[in-house]
């Protein structure tokens, strides 16, 4: 089920989960939506940068969790691009989380830029965006014949 925090302490909770499995520090502008499962937090997303008409976003999960539920990803992509009005999502990823850059890519996400050797660990960061127009996850209006 999805979730945003309610109070203080359910920010917190999930702010210091974006950091721990994401490290990902809270900014002032830093917006959660998290995921649980059997009473567990599993999943937090955090969209942060909001900044004309582009937000970043960073998603951290309960290690040996690897599934996003549909759900969770209708429901994130509907925040960003409907309720936030965004038209384009950003993420930044180390080249060598090979993971992460599969995970994005497979979500619909294009490589826009890339500074050789600048992530942690000497990986390329990665800039990668996904438009509005791009993203499968949103239901669009039909067209009519």
């Amino acid at each position: 089920m999805i979730v945003v925090p309610k109070n203080e302490k359910e920010y917190g909770v999930m702010a210091m989960f974006l950091q721990a499995y994401a490290h990902i520090a809270p900014s002032a502008d830093l917006q959660l939506v998290g995921w649980v499962t059997d009473d567990k937090l599993r999943m937090v997303v955090g969209l942060s940068g909001f900044l004309g008409k582009v937000c970043q976003i960073h998603v951290a999960m309960q290690p040996g969790f690897a599934f996003t539920p549909q759900e969770m990803l209708a429901g994130v992509f509907k925040l960003v691009f409907e309720d936030f009005q965004r038209e384009t999502l950003v993420g930044i990823v180390n080249s060598n989380n090979e993971k992460a850059m599969k995970y994005d890519l497979h979500l619909g996400f294009k490589e826009v830029a890339r500074l050789p050797g600048m992530h942690d660990d000497g990986g390329d960061m990665v800039v990668l965006a996904l438009a509005k127009a791009d993203c499968k996850y949103i239901q669009r209006p039909l067209e009519a014949a």
